[in-house]
């Protein structure tokens, strides 16, 4: 990689970050006639403090969540939406959630507010993925992009640890290719190994503690959000490849998926990386030999 000769799409979007921030989600939806809020029922205490700025009217949550975001499930969102006349979607939840409200935008085209609860990353991308019998479909579309994103470290909070773990390894995942894309840039691969010093630090933190504090939950959603931009930025590689081959076909759990996976896919990648890349990978991971730190942090927190 050339440091100064190279190409580096800025995507739009406004970051919402902080303790408190999802106070801001009825500011954003007063341009709004009504919106279309997809989470699960966990959330709804969430809609209700929004309801209490808004007229809840200008509000419908729709609270069927699937894994994969299965074609059945879009065509009868897509239905209830259409009959709702919402103009806005709200995705509150995991990556699940998101995926859905972005199935929606690819077909209406209506904007999307992403309120992450997980370390997905999903977030941060154009990148959408629809499950049929056949197989998961994944594209990329600008039209699925969020326009606002709100993080806000109390909505990850109450995780339990084992969740936590497989959903910042599943970040990792994406931090680790981005760092080796044939596409990188310096500054998506100056985030990228940013992004994966927080992990590292944020996932010790978490085994060490044996519980998820605010500090170690907003270290690690600092860097779940780098590797949602990285993952935007930068096409992935092999790992993602298998990873989506693998959940999809067999209906497997994202993030465990990704948490088993990356060690042996970043070991079998290694002798063919640079040595500035694999002494980056040394430095970001604190480690000699990156692919052993990865199954390190993954059992020290009692992730598959």
């Amino acid at each position: 990689m050339n440091p100064y000769n190279f190409n580096y799409t800025l995507f739009p979007g406004q970051i919402h970050f902080g303790q408190g921030k999802i106070d801001l989600l009825p500011t954003l939806l007063k341009g709004y006639s009504k919106a279309f809020i997809i989470g699960e029922k966990r959330v709804q205490p969430i809609i209700d403090r929004v309801g209490e700025v808004l007229d809840a009217d200008r509000l419908y949550h729709f609270g069927e969540v699937i894994q994969h975001v299965p074609q059945g499930l879009v065509d009868k969102a897509l239905a209830v939406c259409q009959a709702q006349q919402s103009d806005v979607l709200v995705a509150l939840g995991g990556g699940s959630s998101i995926g859905l409200a972005k199935a929606l935008a690819l077909e209406t085209k209506l904007p999307i507010i992403a309120v992450p609860t997980t370390y997905a990353g999903s977030e941060m991308t154009n990148i959408w993925g629809i499950s049929t019998e056949a197989g998961k479909t994944t594209g990329r579309d600008n039209a699925v992009l969020p326009q606002h994103v709100i993080y806000d470290a109390h909505l990850t909070a109450t995780m339990p640890k084992g969740l936590a773990a497989t959903s910042a390894m599943n970040a990792m995942a994406h931090l680790m290719e981005a760092v080796y894309s044939h596409e990188v840039n310096p500054v998506t691969y100056q985030n990228a190994l940013y992004g994966i010093r927080q992990l590292r630090e944020g996932l010790t933190q978490l085994a060490q503690e044996d519980t998820l504090s605010m500090r170690t939950n907003e270290q690690i959603q600092l860097g779940a959000f780098l590797a949602g931009k990285c993952l935007c930025e930068v096409p992935m590689a092999l790992h993602h490849k298998a990873a989506h081959v693998l959940g999809g076909t067999f209906n497997l759990e994202h993030s465990h998926v990704h948490t088993v996976l990356q060690a042996y896919v970043l070991e079998y990648q290694w002798p063919h990386l640079s040595q500035e890349v694999q002494q980056d990978f040394q430095a970001a991971l604190a480690h000699d030999y990156p692919p052993q730190a990865l199954q390190e942090l993954a059992k020290a927190n009692g992730a598959p």
